[in-house]
């Protein structure tokens, strides 16, 4: 509608200046006028180009004063033509673009087709699965159920695995003991063993020989405090074995006081050193002969280790026993054997270590020996047998006691 609007406000502004140029230049031929010194007729051939000129300049005029795009035309072809080119540029990278594109679109559409059949087979396969899986859901259920009963069976299992573990680890400890017991017995084994083959060489010298020590009879006895240096325990242990051997070419009236009488085996005052430094406790060194000794031999010694105890205070009471008096010597002599013996027994029970040949935790002189039996001999009636302990007595002994008879009758 607007394009059929400016057609026609140009004609009819075509026609009104045509035909005022028409009039104009009739005017200028009948007046005879002249314009730059022309001629009437050649003015009016000059007004008619003029106005000709004039509707050419006045209908671009309008047109581009109402027309973008006739503007454009007349003013800017030459950047249309290079927004043209520009374009056309575009265009064909477009293209190319798009021609990549299409190839990326099939390649796409080529992975989809891909993707579709795999997605295809895994629908296959996840209608096994499924059915796998219902499958293997009831048998779920089924081995719950089957789980629940056996678990009651399990509990029960159990208690009783509570009860077995128990029972094994009782005989695990029985069989720790055991163990060590058979370790001991090994040793005792193995002690015995060279006891064996020392008494075989020495059976002959034995024959002929005087014997001054037997075996397993204790040379000395002593403490250390343990937890001291490895280095002073053994100096300790030493100077014990010194004065064992000194006490022993005393006894046997050696005019040589510096001969070494007693050996022993240098590793074992090595671990018997180290025993003892690592004790946090005191020990009780015993020192005592390995075999048979006669006169003129060396005297072949072993090292034992106790841990010190104190058994029995100063004035305590080691054992009292109620007899009923004695009509003669001889069994007054017996009630005191008896007394002893149990006095014996009763010092070994709390700890106190017996002498290896005779079994005997001390002695007694012949001289208290006759006055305790003289005063049994003038009991009349029942009475009491106590011993105390003289002073305090450790678990290395001898025990030293004082024996006390009091009358119980009224």
């Amino acid at each position: 509608m607007y394009g059929v609007i400016l057609i026609a406000v140009l004609a009819i502004m075509g026609g009104l200046i045509a035909y005022i140029g028409d009039k104009l230049g009739t005017k200028v031929g009948k007046r005879k006028l002249t314009i730059f010194g022309l001629r009437p007729k050649h003015t009016s051939i000059l007004v008619t180009i003029i106005t000709g000129i004039m509707i050419a300049t006045a209908t671009l005029g309008v047109l581009a004063l109402v027309s973008k795009d006739v503007r454009m035309a007349l003013f800017g072809m030459e950047a249309l033509k290079a927004e043209l080119v520009s374009l056309t540029k575009e265009v064909s990278v477009k293209n190319s673009e798009l021609d990549i594109s299409r190839a990326q679109f099939d390649a796409k559409n080529e992975e989809y087709k891909a993707l579709t059949v795999k997605i295809n087979n895994t629908m296959t396969e996840l209608s096994k699965v499924s059915l796998e899986l219902a499958a293997v859901t009831s048998e779920r259920d089924r081995t719950l159920t089957e789980l629940e009963r056996v678990q009651g069976r399990l509990d029960k299992s159990q208690r009783d695995i509570e009860a077995l573990q128990a029972t094994k680890t009782e005989l695990d400890m029985r069989v720790a003991s055991l163990n060590e017991s058979k370790g001991k017995l090994q040793n005792d084994v193995d002690n015995l063993s060279v006891l064996t083959t020392n008494l075989k060489k020495n059976i002959e010298v034995m024959r002929v020989g005087k014997m001054i020590y037997r075996a397993g009879e204790i040379l000395s006895t002593a403490a250390i405090k343990g937890g001291q240096s490895r280095s002073d325990t053994k100096q300790a242990l030493v100077d014990i074995i010194n004065t064992t051997n000194h006490y022993m070419v005393n006894n046997l009236g050696l005019k040589d006081k510096n001969v070494q009488v007693l050996l022993i085996n240098p590793n074992q005052v090595e671990q018997a050193a180290a025993a003892i430094a690592g004790s946090k406790e005191d020990v009780v060194i015993r020192i005592s002969s390995l075999g048979n000794m006669v006169y003129g031999e060396h005297v072949i010694g072993q090292i034992d280790l106790f841990p010190k105890r104190l058994i029995y205070s100063a004035g305590q009471v080691v054992h009292s026993q109620v007899f009923d008096a004695a009509d003669d010597s001889e069994q007054a002599q017996g009630i005191l054997v008896m007394f002893l013996h149990n006095v014996n027994l009763q010092a070994t029970s709390k700890g106190v270590m017996p002498d290896p040949l005779q079994g005997s935790v001390g002695s007694i002189s012949a001289s208290k020996v006759f006055d305790i039996i003289n005063k049994i001999k003038k009991q009349s009636g029942k009475f009491e047998l106590t011993a105390t302990a003289k002073d305090d007595m450790y678990n290395a002994g001898p025990l030293q006691i004082e024996i006390k008879v009091r009358s119980l009758w009224q």
